[in-house]
């Protein structure tokens, strides 16, 4: 596996503290949506451990372009790629020890062109990896749902696990928190009836290290401001207020969930350190790497006459994901100085 000098010494850093090798040593991992910032992290972490420690962990790694091997990737990695829809055919004769289940629609853009599209794809594919835990005795599985499925709060005290967040079904942004509150359902019933081993995380905006610089995100967009020295024009207030999470801290608390939670319950996960407003984050960094550039407004908000969430204010309790052992180590700052790092010398 290849990976850039930064992305070694993240990796190694976090390895050092948070030590899965004897739950994944010898184990066959399926990973879906293996070419988003979740699904990469997990595959690169395994492989960096297989490399490092012998671990002898096999992934299948569902995508929808499988020909499409990630370049990072080398001969003899212990993995192969099977299509997205496919990987009940594909696991066929294959027994399945752990499963996380990343895939989903993203983009604000997408949901609103392709709202029926998108609640599908996140219902179906759900249910679809839930049978495939049920045909393998022993298998746990992690699904990866949202902080969105708390609804539109605008609080400033931290919500628990067990907080019933609502969310308009009459909105066509809805699509994306309702089928994710569909699949935690439908993932607590498999459990409930057919006793699958299966656990849900809601992460909060993950961020750092692994996303493309192209990303349409306004934390990517706050990064290329200040990687390409522009200002940042705002299409609203900027006053939602909600947290950004390192996306290894993200893949550790994932790995803590998935070896050490409890079945059919829900973590919440994020970093509350980092609880800000859109507008203070971005002036915040760019005071910070570069005081040049600032933030501007539009004349007219059109943020979610483009599909964005109105705005909210949500900040995530992680006293019980802090009971098993995780919690984040990198810092706001940390975050975009390593993506800084990494991109400069691209653009």
């Amino acid at each position: 596996m290849k990976l850039s000098e930064i992305e070694k010494q993240e990796f190694e850093r976090y390895i050092e503290k948070y030590d899965f090798s004897e739950s994944f040593k010898g184990k066959t991992l399926l990973v879906t949506g293996c070419k988003g910032i979740v699904g990469s992290g997990v595959i690169k972490w395994l492989l960096n451990l297989n490399y490092c420690q012998d671990l002898g962990a096999h992934i299948i790694a569902s995508t929808r372009k499988p020909q499409d091997i990630p370049d990072y990737i080398e001969v003899g990695d212990s993995i192969e790629f099977c299509e997205f829809g496919q990987e009940d055919i594909f696991c066929v004769g294959k027994h399945i020890d752990y499963i996380i289940h990343a895939a989903s629609p993203t983009g604000n853009t997408f949901h609103k062109a392709y709202p029926v599209e998108s609640l599908r794809v996140i219902v179906d594919s759900t249910e679809r990896i839930l049978e495939i835990a049920a045909d393998n005795p022993g298998c746990t599985m992690l699904y990866i749902s949202s902080e969105e499925v708390y609804g539109l709060l605008k609080s400033e005290e931290p919500i628990s696990e067990d907080y019933v967040g609502a969310v308009d079904s009459l909105n066509i942004r809805s699509c994306y928190p309702l089928g994710k509150k569909v699949c935690e359902l439908l993932c607590f019933n498999y459990f409930t009836e057919y006793g699958i081993d299966v656990k849900i995380i809601r992460p909060t905006v993950i961020h750092g290290l692994l996303q493309k610089y192209s990303e349409q995100r306004v934390v990517n967009e706050i990064l290329r401001c200040i990687v390409e020295n522009k200002n940042l024009v705002m299409k609203s207030a900027g006053l939602t207020k909600k947290c950004l999470m390192y996306s290894l801290d993200a893949i550790a608390a994932m790995f803590t969930v998935l070896t050490k939670g409890k079945a059919g319950e829900a973590y919440n996960t994020s970093n509350s350190d980092t609880f800000i407003t859109v507008r203070d984050l971005a002036q915040r960094l760019f005071e910070k790497f570069n005081p040049f550039i600032q933030v501007e407004f539009a004349g007219q908000d059109t943020a979610t006459s483009e599909g964005y969430l109105p705005q909210r204010s949500l900040l995530q309790d992680i006293s019980k994901i802090k009971s098993l052992g995780w919690e984040p180590i990198t810092p706001l700052e940390k975050i975009y100085e390593v993506d800084i790092e990494r991109f400069t010398k691209q653009v």
